[in-house]
């Protein structure tokens, strides 16, 4: 049996253990053990919920960006995995898309996430991650400081005003919650893949 440890604020999905076949052949990636908490807590989702939001009863990936506390909707994200060692440098380029790299066999763009919204570039720690995002046939590897795994949020959390978030941020979050005096902002990927600044990062 594996066991992996997601920090939540609801204790009773705090701990997640997951077995299968597979997982007595091989360690589970955290990224699976996600997946499978998160259909965990939507088989249990009770039937008065049915009338919340979706990413209410599911979750969201919840990660660390410099200062900030981001929420990923898991909808938008292919997978997670280390930083490549690999990284083929694009000439010509912003300095925030640190280039290409290969993923099994595909060719996924990596840009640094802090440096693109605050021009700051990102110091690669050994916590830091790649959270590859989807668009269409496209995918993106976007470098975060660290994966913290599932936060659950309900309408009390929320705030009524977004007008406390930094303005280079802004234009991506669609709506922040606070807790335990922690502000989490929901990350709107489909916006950032969207803006043309981002898809065209050409000198």
């Amino acid at each position: 049996m594996n066991r992996f440890r997601i920090p939540s604020e609801d204790s009773d999905v705090a701990d997640a253990e997951i077995t299968s076949p597979a997982a007595a052949l091989r360690p589970l990636h955290p990224f699976d053990v996600l997946l499978q908490l998160e259909q965990r807590i939507r088989e249990r989702a009770p039937v008065e919920a049915a009338g919340m939001q979706l990413s209410e009863i599911r979750g969201r990936l919840a990660l660390r960006l410099s200062s900030w506390n981001l929420l990923f909707s898991m909808d938008d994200v292919a997978e997670i995995i280390p930083v490549p060692r690999n990284i083929t440098r694009v000439p010509g380029v912003k300095r925030w898309l640190l280039g290409i790299a290969n993923l099994r066999g595909k060719v996924i763009s990596v840009s640094d996430l802090r440096d693109f919204l605050i021009e700051r570039p990102t110091q690669r720690l050994p916590g830091s991650q790649i959270v590859v995002v989807r668009a269409g046939d496209w995918d993106y590897g976007l470098m975060v400081d660290e994966i913290v795994g599932m936060r659950h949020f309900g309408p009390q959390h929320r705030t009524p005003s977004l007008d406390a978030v930094e303005a280079n941020l802004r234009p991506y979050v669609i709506e922040a919650f606070l807790n335990d005096n922690q502000h989490w902002l929901a990350f709107n990927t489909g916006k950032l893949l969207a803006d043309p600044r981002f898809l065209n990062a050409a000198n």
